[in-house]
């Protein structure tokens, strides 16, 4: 199949200066409209091109409805009382482009006292080193030879000088407050052992870009700040604490130091570069629920990411997600095999969510992913359990292995 141009543009409309959201799309076409006011995105929603890109009926109404929403106040918080942050990019060294893209983007952010460890996790030794970063003092490169994102941030982790550790990956560009505003988050709320910040897609220029926001809702399907733990949300939410979807995702999450060495890093048997292919930041976040701690979503802590362009890269990627989840849920059944009942009372809603995908997760009011995407997601999640085992067997063998490589 051939990869079409994606039949949605992505345009901003800001609140503070509404008269410059021009667009030059044809007119009737569709456009998602990201809302923001004062660098925060309210929501997003579809529309259709006026002659002159966004009728005025429609920005007005957009100014009318978001009027009276509470913005954050993080903006004006004073540095003294900010603490020292880590940031962790792990990398296969694929695309350098790309990583240079996320560096430089690291580089610009508006903190005071930050660093940057950039994980080499090419397999096994001998790769000519990173030299891109040398005249950038804030970075760093460490090695992590065992192939995996969880080993390698667990590397990260390991060689962070941070109170807070905060996580992304090689294909995203952040914000210039992202770290502001998870480290304000932090550091308002005490209590807070772990945030998901917000996700966005840096463009929509392919099909595939477009699948995933209307299959998955994006990495982000909330726009308000959000706080779980098991006191809070108790019996409210029949899915909790095993939901995928709610709490982040791994290219924009931070954790205390403190509640990494309490509740546990990474599963190295989980995530990309595994045969279990991903869900080790979901893990992250429900070990920390599972032992009594609180996990928060952060809104104004903003990364934009870059889908996968082509179909092949797409239906890869999904049936990798439900793998992941999937042996996610082995992994923890394996641990504690008490988690197989309470996995098991909440299957038929899980099922019914998972057979009902894309509807209202995305502003599309009409969905174009191709039907073989669920079947690819059902095929995943099929092979999740043995993945999982597959991995920590291969893990095993690789770990020996690199011990043999060392003497």
């Amino acid at each position: 199949m051939t990869t079409q141009r994606s039949p949605v543009t992505l345009v901003t409309l800001d609140l503070d200066s509404p008269s410059l959201a021009v667009t030059s799309t044809d007119p009737g076409a569709r456009i998602w409209v990201e809302v923001t006011r004062q660098g925060q995105i309210l929501g997003v929603l579809e529309t259709v091109a006026a002659e002159s890109g966004l009728s005025q009926t429609f920005v007005d109404r957009i100014i009318s409805d978001y009027s009276t929403f509470e913005l954050s106040p993080f903006l004006s918080f004073p540095d003294d009382l900010l603490p020292r942050v880590s940031i962790v990019v792990p990398t296969a060294y694929r695309r350098a482009d790309h990583l240079m893209r996320t560096v430089s983007s690291l580089m610009d952010l508006d903190y005071p006292d930050y660093e940057i460890i950039v994980v080499d996790n090419r397999r096994g030794f001998g790769h000519a080193p990173m030299t891109e970063f040398d005249d950038f003092e804030r970075v760093r490169v460490e090695t992590e030879p065992v192939k995996g994102g969880s080993s390698a941030r667990n590397r990260g982790i390991a060689c962070a000088t941070g109170e807070i550790i905060a996580f992304t990956d090689d294909d995203v560009l952040v914000d210039r407050n992202w770290l502001r505003a998870l480290a304000v988050a932090f550091t308002k709320n005490p209590d807070i052992d772990a945030i998901g910040g917000m996700v966005r897609p840096s463009e929509l220029e392919t099909e595939p870009q477009l699948w995933f926001e209307e299959f998955y809702g994006g990495f982000t399907r909330q726009y308000m700040p959000k706080t779980w733990s098991a006191a809070l949300v108790g019996d409210s939410d029949p899915l909790f604490p095993y939901a995928a979807g709610h709490y982040g995702a791994g290219c924009n999450m931070a954790l205390r130091r403190t509640s990494l060495e309490r509740y546990g890093t990474f599963n190295v048997n989980l995530g990309i570069g595994t045969k279990s292919r991903g869900a080790e930041d979901l893990e992250v976040f429900m070990k920390v629920i599972l032992g009594g701690g609180t996990v928060a979503f952060e809104p104004t802590a903003i990364v934009r990411h870059t889908h996968r362009e082509t179909i092949d890269d797409f239906m890869k990627q999904v049936r990798g997600y439900g793998t992941g989840l999937s042996a996610m849920y082995t992994s923890f059944i394996l641990d504690d095999p008490r988690h197989a009942w309470e996995i098991m009372k909440r299957l038929p809603q899980g099922i019914r969510l998972l057979v009902h995908a894309g509807e209202q997760r995305s502003p599309s009011e009409r969905t174009c992913y191709p039907r073989r995407t669920q079947m690819e997601q059902f095929l995943g999640l099929a092979y999740g359990p043995f993945a999982y085992l597959w991995s920590v067997w291969d893990m095993h063998r690789t770990v020996e292995r690199m011990d043999r490589e060392r003497r």
